[in-house]
């Protein structure tokens, strides 16, 4: 058999390579969702505004002429300070069912962390936690739904066989329709609760889109800033996502909870329109016609995915969470979404889990982060 070569994907050809392998790969896997090519390419720019706090670098395998395999790693300045650490982000990982393949690319890409001078490599994650992240090993039987990953269930014997170790775990919860709801003493220990917390419910407010952005910045870097694996967002990189999301946002699905006029929490829940790329858009493209399929399609589905949802860490007392869950799920049910799925949660967080739990969720799908020490 033929040796396996890994080379640098730094040219335009070589990046146009990298991006391809997982369509080569898994378009015969009903569940996986094809990422818009175009969505890759962005992030993978020299012009990403990520790139003014990460280095990173690209590889692909080759055996026989034919493309086997692809990795990325990446280090983060602004995770490292914020954390004290010294860690590298490996992702973007796909490969052949072959240990010799996936060893290959893992020992390039961890040779390229250890001349960057760290200490650890933690993966997958595409390329860090504001990003898509963690081996799916749980939950392969439902399709993936927008900005999470699917993978083939061989991947954990490759990343476990060539010496990765668990370090946490994220899950996902699934809301059917038929299945969730509140009774009546729940609701009303609910309305107790928001009159003692002494909060208010608004909706985004598009016609304010620029400052609502920079809000949520706030609140974001405010509520998240001491769970596991947090990196920093700068607002340059809010703004560059929040302009990528606005034409899928709902506004009825995105809303804060206010405290004297001030935001102490917020939910963030996306229609799926991984929903229609799995069926429209599997070549990832969305020229000639794959964009008329998902801005049409997007206003007609009745599947959503809860992002976001997290409470200011001063008012955490007041326990607001049950009411950010009942605000979105009876919001959901108002506009006819039959499933949602909430993740990720860390496996490190019963408190969350346990509530999701109470409001009917089943957890359906984990995720899984490695960790190697160099």
């Amino acid at each position: 058999m033929p040796a396996v070569e890994v080379r640098p994907a730094n040219t335009l050809l070589g990046r146009r390579r990298f991006v391809d392998v997982p369509f080569r790969l898994h378009s015969d896997n009903p569940n996986w969702a094809p990422p818009l090519r175009l969505s890759v390419y962005d992030r993978l720019s020299p012009r990403h505004p990520a790139t003014a706090h990460q280095t990173w670098a690209l590889w692909t395998a080759h055996r026989g002429g034919e493309v086997v395999g692809r990795i990325g790693a990446c280090v983060d300045r602004l995770f490292n300070e914020h954390w004290d650490e010294q860690w590298a982000w490996l992702g973007f990982f796909d490969s052949i069912d072959d240990p010799d393949v996936a060893t290959s690319l893992f020992d390039v890409a961890l040779d390229w962390s250890r001349r960057q001078g760290v200490k650890a490599a933690v993966g997958p994650a595409n390329f860090t936690t504001n990003d898509e992240l963690g081996l799916l090993v749980d939950g392969f039987d439902t399709p993936a739904t927008i900005m999470t990953l699917e993978n083939p269930s061989y991947y954990e014997k490759l990343w476990v066989g060539s010496g990765w170790e668990q370090v946490m775990d994220l899950y996902g919860y699934e809301f059917r329709r038929e299945t969730v709801g509140l009774a009546e003493r729940q609701r009303q220990t609910l309305e107790r609760l928001r009159e003692r917390s002494k909060v208010t419910v608004r909706d985004m407010r598009t016609n304010d889109f620029d400052a609502e952005v920079g809000r949520f910045f706030d609140l974001y870097n405010a509520i998240w800033r001491r769970n596991w694996g947090f990196v920093p967002m700068p607002e340059a990189e809010v703004r560059h996502l929040a302009k990528q999301l606005k034409q899928l946002l709902n506004p009825h699905w995105v809303f804060a909870l206010e405290r004297d006029g001030e935001p102490v929490a917020v939910c963030l829940c996306l229609p799926d329109a991984n929903h229609i790329i799995l069926k429209k858009v599997r070549s990832g493209r969305l020229l000639p016609l794959g964009w008329v399929s998902l801005l049409f399609g997007v206003k007609k589905l009745k599947r959503a995915r809860v992002v976001a949802l997290g409470v200011r860490p001063d008012v955490q007392n007041l326990a607001l969470g049950p009411l950010l869950y009942s605000e979105i799920v009876d919001r959901l049910y108002a506009d006819g979404v039959k499933v949602a799925e909430a993740s990720w949660t860390l496996s490190t967080n019963p408190r969350i889990n346990k509530q999701l739990e109470a409001m009917g969720g089943r957890r359906y799908k984990v995720w899984r982060l490695y960790k190697r020490e160099l």
